[in-house]
């Protein structure tokens, strides 16, 4: 630890003092946050599509840990403690489903059998499900309530357990003949659940654990499923159903007629190989993370293809095995920091990756206010991108 000391004090210029006087200088520097160390400077922002066209979206930051959420410690405590000493407890492994309300973040940590929360609201971090009676085996993916009750959909329990606002848990909603959640998703007071063993989307009602109906059947015909595995709702209400093993996303109305069809099987831009996690936003766009590409396509609403997210690696932005999308208007200033000064964000892209470093990423969709090069500077964009969040 000496000559640890040595070096960073030396590196500040500060004189080396002998015996206790050591520790006090260290203190002071610890508490004046090393300020005249040099500073690297910051990374390029990661755009897409990347300049010279116009972006419109921006990664703004990866999550993985409670430090990416907590106070930062002291430069003291990072001296004394090391830097990883707050970072390793609570790492989250391997993460599946991921939800937004309030400035908290939720995410289904399938490799800890347990939920972690980010709290940006209150700078806090916990997790749950892994303790008490009612423990999680397998969790996957996870949606709130009205009253902020959590519904996480355990493939290894064949049951979707419900946790109170205060994370507690108080029912379970299973079938007699058993079932293999995938995904559980509350809305306008029922429940739907994707259904991995009947090939299905079930819908209970939330309260008594009835199963009022059953949309779909196994097959690969529009409307049948084979291994739904996630579920969204667009802003008409529609319900939305990535059919995994059939390479397509079905559009459909609450009682299970089928409206659309997106997607085919193929590596070419607008196909799909492994589709997952599916969020739609405002605007009717729906997003696609495929697990076989390592990306997240953008469709309009008439299934067009408006662009792409991601890429397989582990460099800013990059992504590993995602598994689930969610998006949130109103955590903007949450991560504003991270934007750069010409892109304003306007909607907030998370998508979870199960490998790789970083196990959240964290996207902004929004608007470029800064200049690109025009077409008579021998720049001309060919691809067809996204356009604003609020139209």
């Amino acid at each position: 630890m000496g000559n640890r000391l040595e070096r960073l004090l030396r590196a500040t210029g500060a004189r080396l003092l002998p015996g206790p006087a050591t520790v006090a200088a260290a203190l002071f520097l610890g508490f004046a946050g090393c300020s005249a160390l040099p500073q690297s400077p910051p990374p390029a922002p990661v755009f897409y599509p990347p300049l010279p066209e116009r972006p419109r979206i921006q990664f703004l930051c990866a999550l993985s840990s409670p430090a990416d959420v907590l106070p930062k410690p002291g430069s003291f405590a990072q001296f004394v403690l090391g830097p990883e000493a707050q970072s390793q407890e609570g790492q989250i492994t391997r993460p599946y489903g991921v939800a937004w309300r309030e400035g908290k973040l939720y995410v289904c940590d399938s490799g800890a059998k347990r939920c972690t929360v980010f709290d940006f609201a209150g700078r806090a971090f916990r997790t749950f499900g892994d303790q008490g009676p009612h423990r999680l085996a397998l969790p996957i993916n996870i949606s709130l309530g009205a009253q902020g009750e959590k519904y996480v959909a355990d493939t290894g329990l064949g049951a979707v357990l419900v946790f109170d606002s205060a994370d507690q848990a108080v029912r379970s909603i299973a079938l007699p003949e058993g079932m293999k959640p995938c995904d559980a998703l509350w809305y306008d007071g029922a429940l739907y659940v994707a259904d991995l063993k009947s090939d299905a989307i079930l819908v209970f009602d939330p309260e008594s654990g009835l199963l009022l109906r059953q949309i779909g059947k196994g097959g690969d015909e529009p409307g049948e499923f084979h291994q739904p595995t996630n579920l969204a709702f667009g802003p008409d209400g529609s319900l939305y159903v990535s059919d995994t093993l059939n390479a397509r996303v079905q559009k459909l109305d609450r009682e299970g007629r089928v409206l659309q069809v997106i997607g085919a099987l193929g590596e070419s831009v607008g196909e799909m190989v492994r589709p997952k996690g599916i969020a739609v936003d405002r605007a009717g766009r729906l997003y696609v993370a495929d697990a076989a590409t390592d990306s997240v396509q953008i469709f309009d609403s008439t299934g067009q293809l408006l662009l792409m997210l991601g890429g397989p690696g582990e460099g800013p932005g990059d992504l590993s095995l995602p598994a689930k999308v969610a998006l949130s208007y109103d955590g903007i200033a949450f991560f504003a920091a991270h934007a750069a000064p010409e892109f304003e964000v306007e909607c907030l892209i998370f998508v979870t990756s199960q490998l790789g470093p970083a196990k959240v990423s964290v996207y902004g969709l929004g608007t470029y206010r800064g200049r690109v090069p025009t077409e008579t500077q021998g720049t001309k964009s060919e691809s067809k991108t996204v356009e604003g969040p609020s139209q």
